[in-house]
Order: C-alpha cells, then structure tokens, then sequence
C-alpha cells in the first residue's frame, strides 16, 4: 500500500493498527523523522521498549542483521519494533536477504524502513508495496506551505501574526525541517500561549523586520520607489545576513505568483490566496500590484533575474554582484 498522506498513516496510530513493515522514503525529511519518532514513542509502552525496540543505523547494519531482529518474536509484548534510521545508506547490493524477508514478514515485528533522500530500488518498493507500507514523504507545494506553519504554531499551543508567518515562509521557503527547527528555537524563551510577532521571527532569523525581500517584493508591488531604494541599500549594506543568491530566487518566487494571479479567472481574497500559498490578509498585495504589472512585463521580469542570477554568479558578467542587483531592480519597476 502506498500512502501520500501523512493524515492516512497517522490512522494506523489511531487504530492500533500496524503493518509489518513500512518503507518512509523521500524529500521531505520532516516527516520522516516525525513518524520515526512516533513509532519510538507510540508503539510500545515504556516497558515493552526495553525488550522489545531496536534501533539500527543503515551505516552501521546490513540486510541480515536487520533481519535477525526481525525474526525475532516479542518478549511480554504482542509486538516487536524493529527501526533502521538512515537506510540510505545501507549497502543496496546486500538487500537480498532483507528482500526476501519482507515477502513473508513476521506479523508480530513491525520493521520500520526510515530512508531519506535517496530513491529507492524500485523491485524493492515494489515487495514492500505487497506486503506492507510506502509512505513517500513530498515536498509541499508553496500555497501549502503557511497553513502548515499556522497549523504547528497552533498545535504547540502558540498563535502567530500574518506578516510573521509571511516572513518565515519567505526566508525559508517549503523545507518544513527546517522551519520546525527554527520555530521550536524561536519559541524557548516566549510564554506557553503568547502571540508571535514580526519582531520575534525578524530577530531569530536575523533580518530587519522593515528592510527585508518580503517588504522589498511587497514594495515593487506598490512601486514606492523611495522605499525600494531604502531597502535596496540596506541589503547591499549588510549582504551577510541578507545574500543576494537567497533574495533572487524569492523575488522570481514572486514574480511567479503575481503570475499565477493576474491570470485567475475569480479574483477574489480567497481564491488568491489559496492559488499562492498566503493569508488571505496579504491577497489584497498581490490584486493591487497585478494593476501595476501587466503579463508581459511579469513574464520579462520573470526572464530578467534568471538573467542576473546567472550575472550575480560571473556568468556573462565582470560587474560587482551589488551594482548588478541594483540594476536589476531598477528594470524590473520601470
């Protein structure tokens, strides 16, 4: 069975209801590890675990090893868990034994297969697929991404602004590893319950919460060139904390959204902001600056800064990554 899910492969939790194995492959390794801990920590009682858990590392075992304590019946337990972590790097011409196993695997193991990255041999998928559990783990589409922040921030017992959640998913885009990571950081020292604010997100990620790309995009909607040149010479002033290599590919980001807006049949609120992955709070930015922008100047801007990109990186250029930016910008408002 392969689910796409993570809301179908949380019901066999719910259920208690366990497959004899299952495969946790993809990109997106937040929620390989989410589940990973989950069968750790849910599985089996804390008693149980001390018999019955076993946790392997893909660099450190092989196929017959992690077969050996699969075979294994359970001691005082009616299941046995069985973790290999990292399978990527389990030596792949040594998957034999473990194929074999997995065609007719013992019920009372549930052998959890955790693989990051990597792809995996289909034949092996394909075995895994008959007689136990595929979770690919995907990458979220971008309109995904922000609901999924509220929706954390909320199930740790904390609420968020927009413009805050607005400016993680810029700065961090769809890697939900690494937005849990920061958030988690972030929330140490806020009370249980408190309202995170653009200035606690600012501050942790370390950009000046009114000069940054998501007021500099925000500001080419707009065209307020004085406020464009502002921020365009702060970035400049602090190009540390603000590479110009990150800020690219979320301004062509935007582009690609303005895009996606200016040709929506229904321009609505709510239907544009479920088109480009925001809060329907900042739909109204993206209507005002489809105003401003027509098609083909979007699709011309859309063309210009993959070719700066390539400029900022001494491809076809000798001028210094700050003048080039600058230029750019001025193009992609006049």
């Amino acid at each position: 069975m392969i689910l796409k899910k993570i809301e179908d492969i949380l019901k066999h939790f719910q259920e208690k209801k366990f497959s004899p194995v299952y495969l946790i492959t993809g990109e997106e390794n937040y929620y390989i590890d989410f589940l990973v801990s989950k069968f750790e920590g849910e599985v089996l009682d804390e008693m149980e675990r001390d018999f019955n858990m076993t946790t392997l590392y893909g660099i450190e075992t092989d196929s017959k090893e992690i077969c050996s304590f699969a075979k294994q019946y359970p001691m005082m337990s009616e299941k046995r868990l069985v973790v290999v972590k990292e399978f990527q790097q389990l030596n792949k011409k040594e998957l034999a034994p473990l194929s074999v196993y997995i065609e007719k695997p013992l019920q009372s193991t549930i052998l959890v297969l955790a693989n990051k990255n990597k792809s995996i041999d289909k034949k092996f998928l394909d075995k895994v697929n008959k007689s136990g559990v595929v979770f690919e783990s995907t990458k979220l589409y971008d309109n995904k991404v922000i609901p999924w922040i509220n929706d954390y921030i909320k199930q740790i017992g904390f609420q968020i602004e927009n413009s805050a959640t607005n400016l993680i998913f810029e700065y961090l885009g769809n890697n939900l590893q690494k937005i849990s990571n920061e958030i988690d950081k972030m929330l140490i020292n806020l009370p249980k319950g408190s309202v995170i604010k653009l200035e606690n997100v600012a501050n942790h990620i370390g950009v000046n919460k009114d000069y940054n790309v998501f007021e500099l995009q925000n500001s080419i909607g707009k065209l307020q060139y004085d406020n464009i040149n502002k921020i365009v010479n702060y970035i400049l002033s602090n190009t540390e904390e603000n590479p110009i290599q990150m800020i690219l590919p979320n301004l062509f980001s935007y582009f690609t959204k303005l895009a996606i807006v200016w040709q929506l049949k229904e321009k609505s609120d709510t239907s544009v902001a479920s088109a480009v992955g925001v809060s329907s709070y900042y739909a109204k930015d993206y209507l005002y600056a489809i105003q401003r922008f027509h098609l083909d100047k979007i699709y011309q801007n859309l063309e210009l800064i993959k070719e700066y990109d390539l400029k900022t990186k001494g491809l076809g250029s000798n001028f210094d990554s700050g003048e080039l930016f600058k230029e750019l910008i001025y193009k992609l408002t006049h």
